[in-house]
């Protein structure tokens, strides 16, 4: 039927944005660690966290291979726990995302000579940890420690910056057996700065708002709220801890970029209104959720 023929041409150009648009995610931010890694770290001797600071132990260690070369071998294991533990799609991106960030690697060639080491280690964290982010807002990742802190995250909540240092404690422990302790030092450096920037790139741009609002005209509030701004609302009853007198709440998650119309209204219906907002780092749902799409 031409209908039917229609319906699949279009569901198949949604998919092929779909994938344009997670490549670029990748791509971009695999560049961006890639530049971290060739531009900075390895001019300086450091080491990364994760599987990307594997591969360069190896690589000072024995270097026979590239680091996108030994980077990809390493990476094997990981995509078999990822498709386990995740999904099947998100270990398909994230092959894709090493192809991608292993070509990076191989790519990048120039250095920055910055001789202030410290200097050194702080723009790199910042570059590795925003590009981590970007790759991880994808389907998929870049493989290696990726894997294991969407893991972390699905399974514990934990945030991702936080899992990427916990499993960077063990490369930089085994790094202090085989390199010299300030090199060690100032690579911490380095992977705590990629983690307050991952967490801040990857959790702070996607921040939600629960507002709370008790007003005397909560119903034409939660009317407008609804109506014109699509804003969802939830209404709770409540009761004054001091006279006992009924109230209505309001009750809705909203992004940060609606608090200030949120606010508007209520305090254009009633400039009496009490207006609680409340910060959300984690919301499930298909209309404000910030859940990342693995």
């Amino acid at each position: 039927y031409p209908g039917a023929f229609f319906f699949r041409v279009d569901e198949m150009k949604s998919k092929l944005i779909d994938w344009f648009y997670h490549t670029l995610l990748l791509a971009a931010g695999s560049g961006i660690c890639a530049f971290a890694v060739k531009a900075i770290l390895i001019p300086q001797g450091f080491l990364a966290g994760g599987l990307t600071g594997a591969a360069l132990i190896l690589h000072y260690t024995y270097p026979i291979a590239s680091v996108a070369v030994i980077y990809a071998a390493i990476n094997i294991p990981m995509f078999l726990i990822g498709g386990f533990f995740v999904s099947i799609r998100f270990m398909l991106y994230s092959l894709w995302g090493m192809l991608i960030y292993s070509l990076m690697l191989h790519i990048v060639s120039f250095q920055i000579n910055l001789e202030d080491q410290m200097l050194a280690s702080v723009v790199a964290g910042c570059l590795s940890g925003i590009g981590s982010a970007i790759v991880l807002r994808s389907y998929g990742s870049t493989g290696g420690a990726d894997i294991i802190t969407v893991i972390l995250n699905k399974a514990f909540s934990i945030q991702i910056g936080v899992g990427k240092v916990l499993f960077n404690i063990l490369i930089l422990s085994v790094s202090t057996l085989l390199f010299p302790v300030e090199k060690v030092l100032y690579s911490i450096v380095y992977a705590i700065i990629s983690m307050l920037a991952t967490n801040s790139v990857f959790h702070g741009m996607n921040k939600r708002e629960a507002a709370l609002i008790i007003s005397e005209k909560s119903r034409e509030i939660a009317d407008i709220l609804t109506e014109k701004y699509q804003l969802g609302v939830t209404k709770l009853h409540g009761r004054g801890g001091y006279q006992g007198s009924e109230k209505m709440v309001l009750f809705s998650v909203v992004r940060r970029e609606d608090i200030s119309s949120l606010k508007r209204v209520a305090l254009k219906k009633d400039p009496n209104a009490f207006i609680t907002v409340i910060a959300s780092e984690d919301v499930t749902g298909l209309q404000v959720g910030n859940q990342p799409h693995w």
